[in-house]
């Protein structure tokens, strides 16, 4: 998780870290960062601190098509099997 430390400095919270670290594996440091802070910025959060959030952004996600689509689709399954739930 080196590499989420780099990135969300001010941030200790370890979902939203090994979720930073899944978009930058895919996507590339510079995309991934980008990408996921602009996610939470859109959905008001400044970290993932449950499951349900970590559903919520990667339904964000999907949104985007292509390869973001697949980390977002992966994120979700993760997600919903530690008991996420869909509104």
């Amino acid at each position: 998780m080196a590499m989420a430390a780099e990135i969300l400095e001010d941030t200790t919270n370890v979902l939203t870290e090994a979720t930073f670290n899944r978009l930058v594996r895919a996507l590339g440091k510079g995309t991934g960062t980008m990408l996921g802070h602009e996610v939470l910025l859109a959905m008001g959060l400044r970290e993932l601190a449950s499951q349900n959030d970590l559903l919520a952004f990667a339904n964000h996600l999907i949104t985007r098509g292509g390869a973001v689509e697949s980390v977002g689709r992966a994120l979700k399954v993760s997600a919903l099997l530690r008991g996420a739930t869909e509104s």
